[in-house]
C-alpha cells in the first residue's frame, strides 16, 4: 500500500523531459497517487524568480540515507502516478521535509488550488 509521503524511486520516470530515472515523493494518494519530483539541485530559471523558488523544499540526505545530497522537492508541478509505477519504495519521508514541502505548498503560487486542498 502506497502512503503519503512515501518516496519512491521511478526508473524511465515518464514524466521527466527527457525521460530519466526519479525519486518522487507521494504528496496524498486519494483519489489516486500524486507526487513531487526531488532534484538534485534548483535549476537557474527558479532560482532567479523569487515566487517559484518559493516553491522549493529542501529534503537533507543525512535524514534520506538513498539521497547522495541534499537536494530539493520541486512543489510547482504535482504528477499522477499508477501504483505499478511505484514499486521501488525508500521509506517516508522525514518529518523536517514533511514540513518544509508543507509550507512550499502553501507558498506556491502556481501549484492548483485543489492540490494544496489534497495535501
Amino acid at each position: 500500500m502506497i502512503s503519503k509521503w512515501e518516496i519512491f524511486y521511478v526508473p524511465s520516470c515518464r514524466y521527466a523531459k527527457p525521460i530519466k530515472d526519479k525519486f518522487v515523493v507521494i504528496a496524498y494518494v486519494n483519489p489516486s497517487p500524486h507526487g513531487f519530483f526531488i532534484n538534485s539541485r534548483i535549476n537557474k530559471f527558479i532560482s532567479n524568480r523569487p515566487y517559484l523558488l518559493a516553491c522549493e523544499a529542501q529534503i537533507l540526505a543525512n535524514q534520506h540515507p538513498f539521497l547522495k545530497y541534499d537536494s530539493y522537492i520541486d512543489c510547482r508541478e504535482i504528477f499522477s502516478f499508477l501504483e505499478s509505477e511505484l514499486t521501488d519504495t525508500r521509506g517516508i519521508m522525514s518529518s523536517d521535509a514533511q514540513a518544509a514541502v508543507i509550507e512550499a505548498v502553501n507558498s506556491c503560487r502556481v501549484l492548483e488550488r485543489i492540490h494544496k486542498t489534497r495535501i
